[in-house]
């Protein structure tokens, strides 16, 4: 997996550098110090439509954008500051701050490559960290899924899940080879659908039906309508545990989601999918996955808390998916790693 970015002390002079080398730092200090501004300071940068703004209009004084943008000149200017400083933005010679080359990629919403609604999505997670203490203490968790299926939060949620499946979508669709003949798939927790709507470009004739809970599916429809793969791509409403599922599917899709789920409850679930499938078809499971015991954790123990805290599950283990895979009745799975996914890993085993 590709490290996560340390949050600490960079040293820029020699005699920071002898003190670091040296341990002379403190260097939980920088961690708890700077941690929080450097999220916040990304969520704040696209609620307030400065990176938009920037992208759209061109370069401006920071005294320009807090006029124009009805902000306060000290606060956008120190905010600036900061996002310079994490090379989103770069300060030109006259004065002007203008969106970074490599940020106008994932911080221009009009970007195919935008990751914005992600980012605005992630500024909505401090509460659940609040609830870090609990966990530890007494397992206490907090449920990501709950909110009504009319809550605002599902649009931000989903647009921005989409965003992050547009990068890898292609890439996942080429590695997936169907079943000759292939005409269904089935994408269980699937949301925005764009997963099953890049397959269906790929393989004339191929339509695909997305089960997930109902505020998922209302702004899933939404995303399809307005791609144009509504025709192609159907929702259906519900627990992907008590849903019609259908039968005769060549392929099935998990995505993203056995982290959400106990290890009884992957098994309950591949069964359902089992049934689901024709002789010969194929279950696709698209995951981030714990280290085995004796590894050294890496940055996706931070991935494993998370979902921890918000669903109060943890990170399947590889040789657990395939002994949970070989238990339900699929033969031995195969696995590729995702280049634009570089944390998660995809499986594809074929039904027993």
């Amino acid at each position: 997996m590709v490290a996560i970015a340390r949050i600490g002390l960079i040293p820029e002079r020699a005699v920071e550098l002898v003190g670091a080398a040296l341990n002379l730092i403190p260097t939980p200090v920088p961690q708890a110090l700077f941690a929080p501004p450097v999220a916040r300071v990304l969520h704040v940068g696209v609620a307030i439509g400065l990176f938009a703004h920037l992208a759209r209009g061109g370069p401006r004084t920071t005294e320009e954008l807090a006029r124009e943008l009805e902000l306060q000149p000290a606060g956008t200017r120190l905010l600036c500051d900061c996002l310079i400083a994490m090379g989103h933005l770069r300060a030109r010679r006259d004065g002007r701050v203008a969106l970074s080359r490599r940020s106008r990629r994932w911080l221009d919403p009009d970007s195919p490559r935008s990751v914005a609604r992600y980012v605005e999505h992630t500024g909505t997670y401090w509460p659940w960290w609040e609830q870090l203490e609990s966990l530890v203490r007494d397992g206490t968790h907090v449920e990501l899924h709950d909110a009504g299926a009319d809550d605002a939060s599902w649009a931000t949620y989903i647009r921005g899940q989409h965003e992050l499946a547009r990068l890898s979508a292609p890439e996942v669709a080429r590695a997936l080879e169907l079943p000759p003949g292939a005409r269904s798939v089935l994408d269980l927790g699937g949301a925005h659908g764009w997963f099953s709507a890049v397959l269906c470009d790929r393989h004339p004739g191929l339509r695909a039906t997305v089960v997930d809970l109902p505020g998922s599916v209302a702004v899933g429809r939404e995303i399809l309508r307005e791609s144009g793969h509504a025709t192609r791509v159907d929702h259906v409403e519900g627990s992907v545990f008590e849903a019609e599922l259908g039968e005769g599917h060549d392929l099935a899709l998990v995505f993203n989601l056995v982290h959400h789920l106990t290890p009884e409850q992957t098994v309950t679930l591949l069964r359902r999918v089992h049934a689901a499938l024709r002789p010969g078809g194929r279950v696709a499971v698209l995951d981030l996955f714990a280290r085995e015991p004796g590894q050294r954790p890496g940055g996706e123990s931070f991935l494993g808390l998370f979902f921890h805290l918000t669903s109060g599950a943890d990170l399947p283990r590889e040789s657990e998916l395939r002994a949970q895979l070989a238990e339900t009745g699929f033969k031995a799975p195969t696995s590729r790693g995702i280049t634009r996914l570089p944390a998660q890993t995809l499986y594809v085993a074929e039904r027993s």
